[in-house]
Parts: C-alpha cells; sequence; structure tokens
C-alpha cells in the first residue's frame, strides 16, 4: 500500500472519529449499585459465606479508584487504608440511602468529604 493510500486510510478513520458521540460524562455505576456491592463487601468483612465476593471486591476496587483519583486525597489528615476507606463509603451509604440515585462516584467523594473535613 502506497504513502497516499495510507494517509486517505488514516484521514477516513479520523474523520469517522470526529463524528462518533463520546459522552465524556458517562456514569460508571449508579449509587444503587454501589448500595448492592456495599452490603456484598460488608457481608464478605464479617465471613458471611453468602457474601458475593466478586461484588464485594469490585466494591473495593471501585471506592480504591474514586479515593485515588479524588483531588483531596492527598490532602487528609491520615493515610486510611482502602478497608478504612470502604468502611467510611459504607457506612454513608446506609445512612444516606435516599443518595443511592446520584452517581457512585459522587457519593464516595461526599461520604470522604465528610468524614475528612477540610
Amino acid at each position: 500500500m502506497g504513502f497516499s493510500k495510507k494517509l486517505s486510510l488514516l484521514i477516513s478513520l479520523g474523520t469517522i472519529f470526529l463524528f462518533i458521540p463520546f459522552d465524556s460524562s458517562a456514569q460508571l455505576i449508579s449509587g444503587k449499585k454501589l448500595a448492592a456491592d456495599m452490603q456484598e463487601f460488608e457481608k464478605a468483612e464479617k465471613q458471611d459465606p453468602t457474601a458475593n465476593y466478586q461484588q464485594a471486591y469490585f466494591f473495593m476496587g471501585y471506592v480504591a479508584g474514586v479515593y485515588d483519583l479524588s483531588d483531596d486525597a492527598n490532602l487528609y489528615p491520615v493515610k486510611p487504608t482502602i478497608r478504612q476507606v470502604c468502611s467510611i463509603v459504607a457506612k454513608y451509604l446506609r445512612e444516606n440511602p435516599k443518595e443511592w440515585d446520584l452517581p457512585g462516584d459522587f457519593v464516595i467523594t461526599k461520604a470522604l468529604k465528610k468524614a475528612f473535613p477540610k
């Protein structure tokens, strides 16, 4: 394939990507999904044999990811463990079921800001 054909293909592909809609505000998970996974996390913490460990680990991983990407993560007075951060978020979710309709990352951020006020 010659240079001009490669260039033409590259331009065509680039043009296609210009017209594909990307939603930069897409939510990965909802607060409801986060709450369901939180319940499995709490079961796993109690070593309940009915716990769904896949959901429990998903909860931990998602919370850890949001915590790590938080602008305030380095400003907290203490450096909590991931288990502590998950427990903080779990407590917040239990106490605020009305917020389950919010995006999961927003709920996590609210929980952390409440636990570690500036």
